[in-house]
C-alpha cells in the first residue's frame, strides 16, 4: 500500500533530520575534539549517520509489511547503501569545493548547505528506487 505523500514526506524529513544531526554532532566532535581534519570528519560522520538513516527509513519512512523477511530488508539495504553513498560522494565533493573555496573555519556552514541540496536527492533515489 502506498502511503499518502506529504505524511511519507514528513517522515522523510523527521529521519533524515535526525540522521543529519548525528552527521552533525560526529562531525563536530570529530574537528573540535579529536582534532580531525573537516574532509575525514565528514567521512566519519557519514557511516554512523548512514546506519541511523537506514534503520529509521526502513521502518518509519518507507515502512510495509515485509520488515520480517531478511532477503527484502538486504535488497533495501544494498539499494540505501548505493543511493547513500551516491549522495555522499556528491556531499563530500561539494563539502570539500567549499573548503577550498571559504576554508576550514566555515566547514558547519558549507556542511549545512551541501546537506540541504543533497537531501532532496536522497528523498528521490529513496522513494523510486531503494525502498520501492
Amino acid at each position: 500500500m502506498t502511503e499518502y505523500a506529504p505524511r511519507q514526506l514528513f517522515k522523510f524529513i523527521i529521519m533524515g533530520s535526525l540522521a543529519a544531526l548525528v552527521h552533525l554532532l560526529v562531525l563536530y566532535l570529530a574537528v573540535s575534539v579529536f582534532d580531525i581534519a573537516p574532509a575525514w570528519g565528514n567521512v566519519m560522520a557519514f557511516i554512523i549517520a548512514f546506519i541511523v538513516s537506514f534503520a529509521g527509513h526502513l521502518t518509519v519512512t518507507f515502512r510495509d509489511s515485509n520488515l520480517n523477511n531478511p532477503t527484502l530488508v538486504a535488497r533495501r539495504l544494498i539499494k540505501w547503501l548505493a543511493s547513500s553513498i551516491s549522495g555522499f560522494a556528491l556531499n563530500q565533493g561539494l563539502f570539500v569545493l567549499g573548503l577550498s573555496w571559504l576554508g576550514d573555519a566555515y566547514y558547519l556552514l558549507i556542511w549545512f548547505i551541501v546537506t540541504g541540496i543533497v537531501t532532496v536527492l536522497s528523498f528521490l533515489l529513496g522513494k523510486l528506487w531503494a525502498f520501492k
